[in-house]
């Protein structure tokens, strides 16, 4: 067919294809944290993934879509091209609804997890039930728009349609409604967590990069209004905007993985100065649940540290120390032998911070965690040794 004007149908699969690339990408990396470096999958990895598959089906379908009219002026659009259109069309329409319901989903139920208050939980499920209503109420208000159903896809033949316009307007005003509240009801407690400001500002920024979805669908809502006839030549800019606001969920709720992929990278560990792999070693239950009412999901423990020998003035020690930090700074040692205690001064060598998917419950969270190093000095005296410990302190 040609046309003697620029079709537009380049900008969506230019669109639709580099965000199946990046959103793969950031999918992989969840992937492969979750299942080959944590050994551990949640149902907000499920449902996060399922969402991936509609959304991945909504960016094919609307490709596809270019093949058969979008992107062009509807007078130059066979029959059967349109006809075809309209099938995609009501693909993509309802692998939109699940892809978007599945992964706000998924962030509920990543909340129920971490953030365990109860206020809290009562405000997720009520969330959860908000969004399956939504997904259900939606499905069949798609399917059955029309009278018979296909008659969605054959404009000819006798029936009804029902105009969509303004539940198209209801629908956008509680997908922004529990947008808002999901990503912005953590923000209180993340606020009250005891870290640095600069540190508590990031996991807010971290867990509020959702709400950039609330900024894509309201640039989506603004093309309601255009109800021309041409759909084949007006849904190119809403169909671009419906797969950006999907993706954007999808990569928002993946970024954090991120952290933990650069972590095996040993050189890129150490420039980033990145949680270290060796809380791996921690059994699952080595910590217990902070008592504070300000904490999500923390892990309260206790480091005990394998150091290393000084030689001292009567020789170099044989036995190999292991020493608990002691909060109040005496750090109390015992040698091989089980012998020997001491006072030290407290200096913290090394802190790292493990955010929410970490090695220490593989459950989710955050762990604010101090590493030490001690340092064991012991005398050929039987019964002697001075231990130098710095602060352990993990909330």
């Amino acid at each position: 067919m040609t046309v003697d004007y620029p079709t537009r149908s380049s900008t969506v699969v230019v669109a639709n294809a580099a965000l199946l690339v990046i959103t793969g990408i950031f999918i992989l990396v969840r992937l492969w944290v979750r299942v080959f470096l944590l050994h551990q999958v949640g149902l907000d990895d499920v449902l996060i993934w399922a969402s991936s598959v509609f959304g991945f089906t909504l960016s094919i379908s609307e490709i596809l879509m270019t093949k058969h009219g979008l992107g062009l002026h509807i007078d130059d659009v066979s029959d059967a091209d349109f006809e075809s259109f309209l099938v995609l069309q009501f693909v993509a329409a309802l692998t939109y609804i699940w892809a978007f319901v599945l992964i706000k989903l998924s962030f509920a139920v990543f909340y129920l997890r971490v953030i365990p208050t109860s206020g809290f939980r009562r405000l997720n499920y009520i969330i959860i039930a908000i969004l399956a209503a939504q997904g259900v109420e939606e499905t069949f208000v798609v399917c059955f728009a029309c009278r018979p159903i296909y008659k969605f896809w054959r404009p000819a033949v006798e029936g009804t349609c029902l105009n969509l316009l303004n539940f198209y307007y209801i629908s956008f005003g509680i997908k922004l409604a529990t947008d808002i509240v999901l990503f912005l009801e953590p923000i209180p407690t993340l606020l009250r967590l005891k870290l640095p400001w600069v540190k508590r500002i990031g996991l807010v920024l971290m867990f509020s990069l959702g709400l950039l979805t609330c900024v894509i669908s309201i640039i989506r809502a603004t093309y309601l209004n255009d109800t021309s006839n041409d759909v084949t030549w007006r849904l190119v800019d809403p169909i671009d905007w419906s797969t950006a606001e999907v993706c954007s969920l999808i990569i928002c709720a993946c970024i954090p993985y991120v952290r933990n992929l650069l972590a095996e990278i040993p050189f890129v560990n150490e420039a980033l100065g990145l949680s270290s792999n060796h809380s791996k070693g921690y059994p699952s239950n080595y910590g217990a649940r902070s008592g504070q009412d300000n904490s999500i999901a923390l892990q309260t423990q206790r480091t005990y540290i394998q150091s290393r020998n000084l030689k001292g003035g009567h020789g170099t020690a044989s036995n190999t120390a292991t020493v608990t930090a002691n909060p109040y700074g005496n750090g109390n040692g015992r040698d091989g032998n089980g012998n020997g205690n001491g006072n030290g001064r407290i200096r913290a060598t090394e802190s790292t911070e493990e955010i929410f998917p970490n090695y220490m419950d593989k459950q989710g969270g955050i762990v604010v965690s101090t590493d030490v190093k001690v340092a064991v000095e012991e005398s050929s005296e039987p019964g002697r040794s001075q231990a130098r410990s710095s602060y352990s302190d993990s909330r």
